[in-house]
């Protein structure tokens, strides 16, 4: 896939905590609400955070605050605990350092280490009980208030009207198959459309258009990679392309390989 990158709502929507252990693909750019750790346990990765590049090896964790564009690049070996926590999760957190958050690379070794009992403890806990969730968020705020207290705060470096962004992205999510334009979306929220435009092309990076056909061909290659033999016209037109011309186009921004191929890789 070539260089873009994307929102991914699904850890927004849940707002919850998750860790999960194991190994590590190449993560494509993208950005969430949620707060995001990487602890690496075997080998090392490259990660490259709003800008900032890195290397994190054994016993290093990557920090991510919200709304960051990261990604990584492991090696062969690379194994980790991946700790998602959700928007509410870390109220106690943001609400303590207002402004300023962790800095994306955490690399005390010998500090690290002594917080992976937490980590494990979390990673034992998978009840989503409101007994557990209190556990969880006892356990997280072990994890961070140790962190603040170890390691130097920074300035959080987000653009000030991130909220209205993410509404828009949610919106985007749930209406992809659906006709969009930036004449609706701007009424939706109710901005005027050319403010809006310079908005998103602020943030995003690309304009509206781009964007949601962006999303538009996510979602075909990830239904088609589900199905044994996808019928690619339906599922062209059942996500919110037009024409299969329009869907072709935006589909060569961001593959390099022609949607047969891509369906066969999972």
């Amino acid at each position: 896939m070539k260089t873009s990158f994307f929102y991914e709502s699904l850890h927004d929507k849940d707002d919850v905590v998750k860790l999960n252990q194991g190994g590590t693909g190449n993560t494509l750019p993208h950005f969430h609400r949620s707060f995001e750790m990487l602890y690496i346990l075997e080998g090392s990765a490259k990660f490259c955070v709003n800008g900032v590049s890195f290397v994190a090896s054994k016993n290093e964790i990557a920090f991510v605050h919200k709304c960051c564009i990261h990604e990584l690049k492991p090696d062969a070996h690379f194994v980790d605990y991946i700790l998602i926590i959700g928007p509410r999760f870390a109220e106690d957190f943001s609400n303590l350092l207002q402004n300023k958050t962790l800095p994306c690379h955490l690399s005390d070794r010998d500090f690290n280490s002594s917080l992976i009992p937490y980590f494990a403890a979390l990673n034992a806990l998978k009840e989503n009980s409101p007994a557990a969730e209190l556990t969880k968020k006892g356990l997280i705020n072990v994890i961070l208030g140790n962190l603040i207290s170890h390691y130097p705060t920074v300035p959080v470096t987000t653009t000030p009207n991130i909220g209205i962004i993410v509404q828009a992205l949610n919106y985007i999510d749930e209406h992809y198959a659906e006709p969009i334009s930036l004449d609706s979306i701007s009424s939706e929220f109710g901005y005027n459309k050319y403010y809006f435009s310079r908005l998103f092309n602020t943030y995003i990076g690309e304009t509206l258009n781009s964007y949601i056909n962006m999303v538009r061909v996510r979602k075909v290659v990830s239904e088609a990679q589900r199905e044994e033999a996808p019928a690619l016209s339906a599922l062209v037109f059942a996500n919110g392309f037009d024409s299969m011309t329009t869907f072709y186009r935006n589909f060569a921004k961001y593959y390099d390989k022609p949607p047969t191929q891509i369906f066969r890789e999972q």
